[in-house]
């Protein structure tokens, strides 16, 4: 079970990152019961779509898509975010990287599915290496930690 606190956390970092982006278009990714919408939401983020692959999460709303956040979405926001988004991880950096936005992701499993991985699939720490490199390398993204229980790096694209 994940650290109850991470959506709040996670949300703060992000207030603090990017509080020109309250009224931006956010892509908040593998949003599951929307608790990080909500989070940032309270800290005065308004236009937020949420996107989780299970339909009893994503429901009919309009502020939630069903399916997996895929980089080649025609869709257009403003920032991309994702709390432990398991195979969309990469689909955000990707994403970011081109369009030219910033992304914000806290990366929990090692599980690619838009970019080649390659060897050392169970690898946690040549993910983040990866992830940092489809990024646009230690120029463009930024490592933090947050103090949760578990997978806690966090990874702040910029734009480029």
């Amino acid at each position: 079970m994940g650290d109850a606190r991470r959506f709040d956390i996670f949300a703060d970092i992000i207030a603090e990152k990017f509080p020109d982006y309250r009224k931006a278009r956010i892509a908040d990714v593998a949003a599951g019961k929307g608790y990080l919408q909500a989070a940032l939401r309270q800290r005065g983020f308004r236009e937020i779509v949420s996107w989780d692959r299970r339909k009893s999460f994503a429901g009919p709303r309009s502020i939630y898509r069903y399916g997996l956040f895929d980089h080649r979405t025609s869709e257009n926001f403003d920032l991309v975010v994702g709390m432990h988004p398991d195979e969309a991880t990469d689909h955000i950096v990707t994403y970011g990287r081109k369009r030219k936005i910033p992304w914000i992701v806290c990366p929990c499993c090692v599980r690619p599915s838009a970019a080649e991985f390659g060897s050392g699939a169970n690898d946690y720490w040549r993910w983040l290496a990866h992830l940092r490199t489809i990024g646009g390398g230690p120029a463009r993204v930024k490592t933090l930690t947050i103090p949760i229980r578990g997978r806690n790096v966090v990874l702040v694209g910029e734009c480029a």
